[in-house]
C-alpha cells in the first residue's frame, strides 16, 4: 500500500514539476492540459486522478512554492539574532522572489478567476500562509524591546501591507538589486517609526 502511495504522490509531483515549467514559460492561460500531459509523458487519465482541473493543479504548484519559500525563510533566519536583523533579511528575501518567474503566471491566474469561490478561497489561504512569519518576528522585536509596543495586529498588518504592497507596485518598475534597495530604504524609513530610541 505504501509503495503504490508514494509511487502515486511522485506522479502528482512530477506533473506538478513540468506544469510549473510551462507556466513559466508560457504564463497560465496559454499553458494547456495537453502539453502539460506530454512533457509530463502522463497519461490524461493520471492527470486528471490528480488534479480535478488546470485551476487545481495551478494551485498545487503556488502551495508548494510557498512552502519552499517559507522552508528557505526558516535557514535564513536561524543565524541570525535580533528582530531587526529579521525583518530586514525578510524584505530581502520578498524582494529576491520578485525574480521567480512563476510570479507572473500567478498574477495572470489570480485575474482569471472571476468568482469561483473555492478557488478564490484558496488564492487568499495561500497569499495569506507568509502573515504569521510576520507576526512572530515581530512580537519577537516587542518582546526584546526593539520594537515599540503597538498592537501587534496592527503593527503585523502595517509591516506585511508595506512589504507585499511594494512589492506589487514595483514589480514592472524594478529589476534585482534595484529592488533589493527598495526593500531595505523600506524597512530604514519603517523603523525610524517604529524601533525604541
Amino acid at each position: 500500500m505504501t509503495k503504490y502511495t508514494d509511487h502515486g504522490e511522485q506522479t502528482k509531483r512530477n506533473i506538478a514539476s513540468k506544469a510549473k515549467k510551462l507556466f513559466e514559460l508560457k504564463g497560465y492561460s496559454a499553458t494547456t492540459m495537453d502539453e502539460i500531459r506530454l512533457l509530463s509523458g502522463s497519461s490524461k487519465g493520471s492527470i486528471y486522478h490528480h488534479f480535478k482541473n488546470k485551476e487545481s493543479l495551478f494551485l498545487y504548484i503556488l502551495e508548494l512554492s510557498m512552502l519552499e519559500w517559507t522552508g528557505k525563510w526558516q535557514e535564513i533566519e536561524k543565524p541570525l539574532s535580533t528582530a531587526r536583523e529579521k525583518l530586514y533579511r525578510l524584505a530581502e528575501h520578498y524582494a529576491q522572489d520578485f525574480r521567480n518567474p512563476l510570479l507572473r503566471a500567478a498574477e495572470e491566474f489570480s485575474g482569471s478567476q472571476n468568482g469561483d469561490r473555492e478557488i478564490l478561497d484558496k488564492l487568499q489561504t495561500l497569499t495569506s500562509m507568509h502573515y504569521p512569519i510576520f507576526e512572530r518576528l515581530l512580537e519577537e522585536g516587542i518582546r526584546s524591546g526593539e520594537f515599540r509596543p503597538i498592537p501587534l495586529e496592527d503593527l503585523t498588518l502595517i509591516v506585511h501591507g508595506l512589504v507585499v504592497g511594494l512589492g506589487i507596485s514595483s514589480y514592472d518598475t524594478y529589476k534585482g538589486e534595484r529592488i533589493v534597495g527598495l526593500y531595505r530604504t523600506a524597512i530604514d524609513l519603517l523603523l525610524q517609526g517604529i524601533a525604541m530610541q
